[in-house]
């Protein structure tokens, strides 16, 4: 038993040496990697000493001080390996990092390019067709009405009032594509500006607290925490049917603290995030935004119990 212990110990070691030598060029010959391998190599020797004994007299080597020296060398081996093969690990964590730092610049390509979009198509509503809506709006009011029939008169009344709501909501739709009112306010008033639009129509009643007043941030956060704020807003409106919204913005330490709140109808968090969460309520989007600031969030839902988030996103 004790023989075919030591043949099967004397292959296992032997196997690992030779795997470990085969993989010295795959970590471009770190030192820690060849250290290892050579003392994995000279256990394999030294169990070989053990296992010739068993079959002659004589073993291998007369000297038994070889095998307590090879025993010894084995050890200053794998210490100094292990000690090297900290630099393993600090590659690993540099890769990481590097990962991490594509991953951030890949989504904020993706953000800026969709916010790049928004902007170029809310340009081309408003300069394009934001002049002819102003031109038919001028003629159709150039038109004398005490000149013509009682039927033709409202026809152009309504045509005019037609008119009106068309531009109306061109200003609306150029507005929520490229926040004109984020870059001249800031963030706190173009919240406002657009909740009013999105919540028309229902009986929701919205309320915003903050204590950054007219402060202005860098457009990178004003930007992204807007469409968050939006977002959300939607999500409320589209799925959840709250009565009430409240959205609290502070800055705290060199932190801004943002807590939404609906009293909606909420859902099974555990269940919503296996699945993607809901399909059409956009969390994914909201979720990349918050990565992109480097912030963390904490949601808290169930059904029938509302909706909140808090997000904490750092100022830099």
């Amino acid at each position: 038993m004790l023989k075919v212990a030591l043949v099967l110990s004397m292959l296992f070691q032997l196997g690992a040496a030779v795997y470990a030598i085969s993989l010295i060029r795959r970590t471009r010959y770190n030192v820690s990697w060849i250290l290892i391998s050579l003392g994995l190599v000279l256990m394999a020797v030294r169990r070989l000493f053990d296992f010739s004994s068993l079959f002659w007299d004589s073993k291998l080597f007369q000297q038994e001080e070889i095998n307590s020296w090879v025993g010894v060398l084995i050890s200053v081996l794998i210490f100094i390996g292990v000690i090297f093969i900290k630099k393993i690990f600090n590659l690993q964590d540099h890769i990481e990092r590097l990962r991490l730092d594509n991953e951030n610049k890949t989504l904020a390509a993706v953000i800026e390019a969709e916010d790049k979009a928004r902007q170029s198509f809310a340009r081309e509503l408003h300069d394009g067709l934001g002049p002819v809506l102003s031109s038919i709006k001028m003629s159709l009011s150039a038109i004398d009405p005490s000149a013509m029939e009682q039927k033709n008169r409202r026809i152009i009344e309504r045509s005019c009032l037609a008119t009106d709501e068309a531009i109306t909501s061109l200003k609306e739709i150029s507005n929520l594509l490229s926040p004109h009112i984020l870059e001249n306010y800031g963030l706190i008033e173009a919240i406002r500006a657009t909740a009013d639009p999105l919540l028309e129509g229902t009986q929701i009643q919205v309320e915003i607290n903050s204590n950054i007043s007219d402060r202005r941030f860098h457009r990178n956060l004003e930007i992204n925490v807007y469409r968050i704020v939006c977002e959300l807003i939607n999500n409320s409106v589209t799925h959840a049917d709250p009565g009430y919204i409240r959205i609290d913005i502070m800055e705290e330490q060199h932190v801004i603290s943002l807590t939404y709140k609906d009293d909606g109808s909420g859902f099974d968090l555990d269940n919503g995030l296996q699945d993607k969460v809901i399909p059409g309520m956009g969390l994914d989007n909201i979720f990349s935004r918050i990565k992109l600031l480097k912030g963390q969030y904490q949601i808290d839902t169930s059904p029938d119990s509302g909706f909140i988030i808090t997000l904490k996103i750092p100022i830099e």
